[in-house]
């Protein structure tokens, strides 16, 4: 039997993700140490804290599902990001920079290669800039704008 599309599409992916060292396992050291960096943080430990409290082994699972989901298309995470994220009214655009600043810290700590580096912050880059605009976007200040 003939392979569909998506799933010759998803092999491909996910053969180019492993050329660049991303597997499985590196997308939990991935997590698990970028969310040290998150609670350690002076300016997003306490917004994460304050939102996750005692939940942090499920959402630790979750994002790993969901980057799993991003890098090797494994079809596991089948959450809602932007009304998770519309409810987090403390937080500031500049908080996106922050984040963005420790993803690329734990990257350059981390990355088996520097396409994994690549491949995970332009990744990262776009969730950010679309929960951004999800959050922030004001249409009459861009009407201002133009």
């Amino acid at each position: 039997m003939d392979k569909s599309f998506a799933e010759v599409h998803r092999e491909n992916y996910r053969r180019q993700a492993n050329g660049y060292g991303i597997d499985e396992a590196f997308v939990s050291l991935l997590v698990e140490s970028f969310y040290t960096k998150i609670r350690a943080d002076s300016d997003l430990g306490p917004i994460f804290d304050g939102v996750i409290g005692e939940g942090w082994p499920a959402h630790m699972n979750k994002m790993k599902q969901f980057w799993g989901a991003i890098a090797l298309k494994t079809g596991e995470y089948h959450g809602r990001p932007m009304p998770a994220h519309m409810k987090l009214k403390q937080v500031e655009r500049w908080h996106f920079d922050r984040w963005l600043e420790l993803f690329a810290q734990n990257l350059e700590e981390i990355a088996p290669s520097p396409e994994a580096k690549n491949f995970f912050n332009a990744r990262a880059q776009n969730i950010a800039r679309s929960l951004m605009t999800g959050m922030f976007y004001d249409p009459a200040q861009d009407l201002l704008e133009r």
